[in-house]
């Protein structure tokens, strides 16, 4: 079923004993996902769960003003719909694609059936993910509110890279200040701090990470605060080794 997911795992499904994810496996669709793909909305059912391969996906609150925050993302280290997991059928933000892929998925009544209402080791993994996943959150808000955009968006890169393992990818500087919750100019300004460092390049709609040391050096702390949170789950070495996970033969 997953000949074309062979190089990588999600983080949480291959942290489940073997038996359980083989009971699992053939509720989990292979799906390849596009930037900008919208997989929760706004107060509308939650009709999948996603495990993030090479995917990362935003979580937006958005405002009143039209404008919109980025409050977490979610990559290989998650699982995309855990508000349905705390028992939500809907909820007030909305998360989709930044950086398409691979992912698998299962239908919500199938989670609700076969991991929520059994005693699945599922259930404790995606426990501790939602601890980190709300640490997130609330490390993020503090960010916004205290550090310079340079050093958030050396954060924000630094997070993605180790998500995708990937040191180019697309990204328009629209999304990006959407992400940050600033305008344009200030992206603008922050991203030439960091190019002029030699940290990164940006062309026509692609980032490039040259130095993912020196960027995640560039980082504010929260950073480090944030990723602590996924290596108490994994191990510190997640980030570095995650491109060398397996899916089961």
């Amino acid at each position: 079923m997953h000949e074309h997911f062979t190089d990588r795992d999600n983080l949480v499904l291959a942290a489940v004993p073997e038996d359980e994810r083989r009971r699992l496996v053939p509720l989990l669709e292979p799906v390849q996902l596009e930037i900008g793909k919208h997989l929760i909305e706004p107060e509308q059912p939650i009709r999948f769960i996603y495990f993030p391969i090479d995917i990362v996906t935003s979580t937006l609150q958005d405002l009143r003003d039209g404008s919109s925050v980025e409050i977490g993302l979610m990559g290989i280290e998650g699982v995309v719909g855990i508000q349905f997991w705390l028992q939500q059928e809907t909820t007030s933000s909305r998360t989709l694609v930044q950086i398409g892929g691979r992912a698998l998925r299962m239908s919500a009544s199938d989670f609700e059936r076969e991991v929520m209402n059994k005693p699945s080791p599922l259930n404790k993994l995606i426990a501790s993910y939602v601890h980190a996943f709300l640490a997130m959150t609330g490390q993020t808000a503090a960010c916004n509110r205290m550090h310079e955009v340079n050093t958030r968006l050396a954060r924000w890169l630094s997070l993605v890279y180790d998500r995708v393992q990937r040191t180019e990818f697309p990204m328009r500087q629209e999304f990006l200040a959407m992400m940050l919750g600033v305008h344009r100019p200030a992206v603008t300004i922050a991203a030439n701090t960091l190019q002029n460092a030699g940290l990164i390049s940006y062309r026509r709609g692609q980032i490039t990470i040259n130095d993912p040391a020196g960027l995640r050096e560039s980082a504010c702390e929260c950073y480090g605060i944030i990723e602590a949170q996924f290596d108490k789950m994994f191990g510190s070495g997640w980030r570095e080794s995650a491109e060398a996970s397996r899916l089961p033969v």
